[in-house]
């Protein structure tokens, strides 16, 4: 079962099992999963207790004619149609996806993901249809904070009155970017970290030579980080190199204005990045001020940062404060809208270490 895949989670598991089991699961269920805790492994457990009869293979449900998906495009001229095929070697490959190693995956042109009215139309359509095999049939929605407007809607009337024997699982990293009318139709279960021990135990099962603390350290309490860190290696660890060029440089530039042209230079690199990965530096950024503060306030016991280079954050903790913490919170948390919202990349990320360096 792919229940037994999910990592910790254990009360909402029996939770969610006993509805299934009881067949008082809801229509209409949101998922809440901020950083791979296992949104989308949960929604495909859910799909295989609803589609599959006894005696199937969990490899079965990924290829279940009434299991549908709604995913994010990057582009215009994607289709969703011509790239559920990527979609399902990219899930089948890795039951822990996140935005970024979908649109590598897709190999998009596009920089930024959404949901359209196009494709939620479409599932409407499939919902109206009579099911492959006469039963159930389920659709999962992954990256709800992702949908337009105008597809947001179109799913909220869908929602109102869902078809017969039909189930739509929404999966979102953040459920304040879901229509609150919509909110208000949906079950909501919130996924929470898994606790260190487990995720350094499943570790050393599966690579006894990796340095499994440091992994656990640095995954936050999300397995499909700790996956990341063992396939890409060192490239996982490039947002940790990045802020702290730019803390660096900010504390150089309030000595020497010649470092300012430094800032510029680490702008304009940051604005080459695509806006998914500038967006997970961002929340990056705010990881490590927050351990910082920890510091800071004399709770390193709290603390779970452990740094991939020579990076000492004990030397970082005394300049962050009570007094400067909100304004560095708000300038990282404006600068992600503004990512989110297409204002120039290199207008953001030079607004962002200038006013930084006066934060310091």
């Amino acid at each position: 079962m792919l229940f037994d895949e999910i990592l910790g989670q254990e009360h909402l598991k029996q939770m969610i099992q006993s509805s299934l089991s009881n067949n008082s699961f809801p229509q209409s269920k949101i998922i809440v999963d901020k950083d791979g805790y296992g949104g989308l492994l949960f929604a495909l457990a859910i799909s295989e207790r609803l589609l599959l009869e006894k005696g199937f293979k969990n490899s079965d449900v990924l290829n279940h004619p009434d299991l549908n998906f709604v995913f994010p495009l990057f582009s215009s001229k994607d289709l969703a149609s011509e790239l559920n095929k990527e979609w399902l070697s990219y899930i089948g490959d890795n039951k822990f996806p996140n935005i970024v190693g979908w649109m590598s995956a897709s190999n998009s042109s596009g920089s930024q993901g959404s949901i359209r009215v196009k494709e939620v139309e479409s599932m409407h359509k499939y919902a109206s249809l009579k099911s492959f095999y006469g039963k159930k049939k389920v659709f999962i929605i992954w990256g709800g904070e992702l949908l337009m407007l105008r597809a947001a809607n179109k799913l909220l009337t869908i929602l109102e009155e869902p078809p017969v024997d039909c189930y739509f699982i929404i999966i979102t990293r953040n459920i304040n970017e879901i229509l609150p009318t919509i909110r208000s139709r949906c079950q909501i279960s919130s996924l929470s970290p898994a606790i260190p021990e487990l995720i350094e135990e499943k570790i050393k099962a599966i690579n006894p030579d990796l340095d499994a603390k440091k992994i656990t350290s640095a995954s936050m309490g999300s397995w499909g980080r700790c996956l990341r860190y063992i396939q890409e290696g060192d490239n996982s660890f490039e947002h940790e190199a990045d802020f702290v060029d730019c803390l660096r440089l900010a504390f150089k530039a309030k000595k020497s204005k010649e470092a300012i042209i430094g800032l510029m230079a680490w702008s304009n690199k940051m604005a080459t990045l695509k806006k998914e990965e500038q967006k997970g530096f961002l929340s990056y950024c705010l990881y490590l001020i927050r351990e910082a503060l920890l510091l800071s306030y004399g709770a390193p016991s709290l603390s779970s940062f452990i740094s991939s280079s020579d990076f000492e954050i004990n030397k970082l903790s005394p300049f962050i404060h009570s007094k400067n913490i909100l304004n560095i919170v708000n300038l990282i948390e404006d600068a992600h809208y503004s990512i989110t919202r297409n204002v120039s990349s290199k207008i953001v990320f030079s607004t962002f270490c200038l006013n930084l360096t006066k934060q310091l």
